[in-house]
């Protein structure tokens, strides 16, 4: 019978270094070159009917399981929609196609909440959340649980339904601080040459 020698296995130099932590900046500047898909998230303020509806552009949205169907929304605190969903309970997310370049603006900011619905035809769901009719697909959701991350509370939220376009389409999708549908390609050296 062979004797198993025993030995001390001494821990791995120190190769940490001093504060690597990328700044904010740093981080907002990486995050940018993550493309996301497009999609307004929706809500309504109980009891108020339409005149509660509330939606916000955002691409801080995922799959968590197919069975059960959930997902993930990440909504900063800060919004108006957070306390809307807080209080709700509820909440749709409409993936965004191409052709709805002017909706993901008109939701990302700088109109008011009571006049976004203005635009786009909208379906209320079986929660109540209003979803966007001609979005490629719609999820209808309850939030089933919400986690506190610094400034933004994920909410892990069970799917009800879901609503596909018939017709498919190219997705709507945000990239480096850009809609891709919306940004100008850049002038190379040549095109330049060969305009002089």
């Amino acid at each position: 019978m062979t004797a198993l020698s025993s030995r001390t296995i001494s821990p791995p130099p120190d190769t940490t270094t001093p504060d690597m932590t990328p700044t904010s900046d740093l981080f907002r500047q990486g995050m940018r070159r993550l493309a996301g898909a497009c999609t307004i998230i929706t809500s309504l303020a109980p009891g108020e009917g339409r005149e509660g509806w509330t939606g916000m552009t955002a691409t801080a949205v995922a799959s968590v399981t197919a069975d059960p169907a959930q997902l993930l929304v990440c909504i900063n605190r800060s919004t108006w929609a957070h306390g809307i969903i807080t209080r709700s309970q509820v909440l749709g997310v409409n993936v965004l196609g191409d052709d709805a370049l002017a909706l993901a603006g008109r939701f990302a900011g700088g109109v008011a909440p009571h006049e976004k619905f203005a635009q786009g035809a909208w379906l209320t769901a079986a929660t109540g959340a209003p979803l966007l009719a001609d979005a490629l697909v719609s999820f209808d959701c309850r939030v089933a649980e919400c986690i506190a991350a610094s400034t933004h509370d994920i909410f892990i939220c069970d799917v009800v339904d879901v609503l596909l376009r018939e017709s498919g389409g190219d997705p709507l999708i945000y990239f480096d601080g850009a809609f891709l549908g919306d940004r100008q390609p850049p002038v190379s050296r040549n095109s330049q040459e060969n305009q002089q």
